[in-house]
């Protein structure tokens, strides 16, 4: 196989941006029906999306808005439950407008929208804690998390701090040590929105929240804050922005974080910050996108790849289970085969995927890379049925780096397989025409130099997840102060 026919490929059949949304379903025996005109409606449009572009997109450097990669991620936070809808981006609104009326420097307005828009992050690995937004118990734990997850990204350093923080109380300005007076604006905000029953008009709601707010005055809240927060609920404006929140962030200190662009570096390094925080919801999860991205690096690189695309594919690689947020636990942790219903819940991730990824300006490439690594060259994938014809060669590239990184991790309840048994399955999935047969040899010419790879960039995530789980075991320190009035 030569590398320049797969480059000249892939110079061919390059894809734009493709996003789609649909409504839950549930696949029950008269629904399969349902689901093969799905997709067949969704193939046609997933093939139009899929055409050919020029050269020269496919050399354009990737660089994203810090702002527009935030909300994204954010948003796939929310995934995690119903109960968290639209929770992070509703705190990042309430705690900008509130650092605005406050007062605060630029800065740190910035700094306090990044991290309210992540604020809890580290509830992502704990079973239950997402549910009720109240985390009795992962008050701390899963702060503690948060602050080690973010520090993995030398951008989210300053933010990180504030998540560390952001369930301190005041104790009557005593607060504790270290504890920076932004973070408290971020904990006021979280239990205002906690208040505030979605589909129903926040302005109504506001007297009984803020009544229950005042109850911690100065004992769980900063006095002023709160004090600001009054000022709020009196303006129409704030009740309108809470209604569409996402449309609103970008004023205030979100224009000024508008100015600041991620180049391919720095969407790495946030991007690697994100596959841990996926991989890190189930042990039988974890580490899995750290090895997808190393193994389609690597094989890219073998085929040709380099410059900007290849920044671009790796970071595909990174991202593309980022819709297993929205898969629930019981059926990432099932340990016999999935029914319909299950099949048909977990195979929507891949949809998930392609609606988070593709909302990011910029991330047309990354999205449709990444998204279609459950495709098929014979149109037996999903979720769009596509085949070899609609298939960029970065995609192909994802999806053999997924099986393969698949069945050759390690996973709690068994081993990988053997190299002999993993190469079977690879040359059988390339003779059935489900992957690509020229990128599945040119892996098993070097399949030792591209399974050590994997292993080593896994060893390393490994560690970071690590980190994260003795951040959640960590024994808290008795509060002064208890939460008890929100």
């Amino acid at each position: 196989m030569r590398r320049a026919s797969l480059l000249a490929e892939s110079r061919h059949r390059m894809p734009v941006g493709m996003h789609h949304k649909t409504k839950p379903q549930q696949a029950t025996g008269a629904q399969r029906r349902d689901e093969r005109e799905r997709r067949g409606a969704f193939r046609g449009k997933a093939r139009r999306a899929c055409r050919p572009a020029r050269d020269t997109l496919m050399q354009q450097p990737l660089e994203v808005r810090l702002i527009d990669l935030t909300v994204a991620f954010s948003r796939a936070l929310d995934l995690v439950s119903p109960a968290v809808a639209a929770h992070h981006v509703h705190v990042g609104f309430i705690a900008s407008r509130l650092a605005e009326r406050l007062g605060l420097p630029d800065r740190d307005r910035c700094e306090l929208l990044l991290a309210s828009l992540m604020h809890d992050v580290g509830a992502v690995p704990l079973k239950a804690a997402l549910e009720g937004l109240v985390f009795e118990q992962d008050m701390d734990s899963h702060s503690r998390a948060g602050a080690v997850m973010l520090r993995t990204c030398p951008r989210l350093a300053q933010a990180a701090r504030l998540v560390r923080h952001h369930h301190a109380p005041w104790c009557h300005g005593r607060g504790e040590d270290g504890v920076s007076a932004t973070a408290h604006v971020i904990h006021l905000a979280d239990r205002m929105d906690v208040q505030l029953r979605r589909g129903e008009d926040p302005a109504r709601q506001f007297p009984r929240a803020m009544e229950r707010l005042e109850r911690g005055r100065s004992i769980l809240f900063r006095p002023d804050a709160l004090d600001a927060l009054y000022d709020l609920t009196a303006d129409p404006d704030f009740a309108a922005g809470l209604r569409a929140p996402e449309c609103h962030l970008h004023t205030g200190a979100g224009a000024r974080l508008e100015e600041e662009t991620l180049d391919a570096d720095g969407v790495i390094s946030f991007s690697a910050l994100f596959s841990l925080v996926v991989d890190s919801r189930s042990p039988f999860t974890a580490t899995h996108s750290s090895g997808v991205a190393e193994t389609a690096r690597l094989l890219a690189r073998w085929a040709g790849f380099d410059g900007p695309q290849a920044k671009s594919l790796y970071v595909a690689g990174l991202l593309h289970d980022i819709g297993k947020l929205g898969v629930p636990l019981d059926i990432l942790e099932k340990p016999g085969r999935l029914d319909a219903a299950e099949m048909a819940l977990m195979r929507r991730h891949a949809e998930h995927s392609m609606d988070i990824l593709a909302s990011v300006p910029g991330f047309a490439q990354v999205a449709n890379w990444g998204a279609l690594h459950h495709e098929r060259m014979d149109g037996s994938g999903y979720p769009y049925g596509l085949t070899a014809t609609d298939l960029p060669l970065p995609a192909r590239i994802v999806a053999v780096a997924d099986v393969f990184t698949a069945i050759a991790e390690d996973r709690p309840y068994r081993h990988g397989m053997p190299p002999d048994a993993a190469r079977a399955v690879l040359r059988d999935q390339a003779r059935d025409g489900k992957l690509d047969g020229e990128l599945v040899d040119l892996l098993l010419s070097r399949y030792e130099d591209m399974d050590a790879a994997r292993r080593q960039a896994q060893d390393r995530a490994r560690h970071e997840f690590d980190l994260v789980r003795a951040a959640l075991e960590h024994e808290s320190n008795p509060a002064t102060c208890h939460e008890s009035a929100a």
